[in-house]
């Protein structure tokens, strides 16, 4: 009987293993399409060629992910003339760690959300047309190194912590 519970607890470690070790994309690859839904103008044709369902997110033009968990750690779509609006889902990306959308024509407010983003340490949204106030909770992220928002329209005060 210890024979065959054996193998069985066995196989049952292997399949549990093998399933961690597969990388689960569902958030972050919801957010990313989220924020695809958001852009209305992409005259490159970056996003809309690169970011399809056929190609890992991690392959995607502006992503970068952890070698780990898979996960997205940057955003990077700095200076590609994209025009759009700046989802909440971003705030689900929990890995992320740097976001650079510079230089482009994203326009409205901030998403509370990116306040949720725990390891962030740099977040760049220069020369865009944003407006509104600066989420408070921003000021909360710890690791939040660099943050860059000149040439835009918010509001807002600037915590001390964040003067260089």
């Amino acid at each position: 009987m210890g024979f065959i519970f054996l193998p069985m607890l066995l196989m049952q470690c292997f399949m549990a293993a093998l399933a961690m070790s597969q990388p689960n994309f569902t958030t972050d690859q919801f957010a990313l399409l989220e924020f695809k839904a958001h852009i209305t103008s992409d005259p490159l044709n970056i996003i809309s060629s690169n970011w399809t369902s056929a190609t890992s997110i991690c392959n995607w033009v502006g992503v970068s992910c952890g070698a780990l968990h898979h996960r997205v750690t940057t955003l990077d779509l700095s200076n590609m003339s994209l025009t759009g609006s700046l989802p909440p889902q971003l705030g689900s990306l929990s890995f992320l760690v740097s976001l650079n959308l510079s230089r482009n024509n994203f326009h409205g407010h901030l998403p509370l959300e990116f306040g949720k983003l725990q390891r962030l340490r740099l977040m760049d949204l220069s020369h865009n047309f944003l407006y509104g106030s600066i989420p408070g909770d921003i000021w909360l992220l710890s690791k939040l190194e660099i943050f860059k928002v000149r040439d835009n329209q918010l509001t807002g005060t600037i915590s001390r912590n964040m003067v260089t």
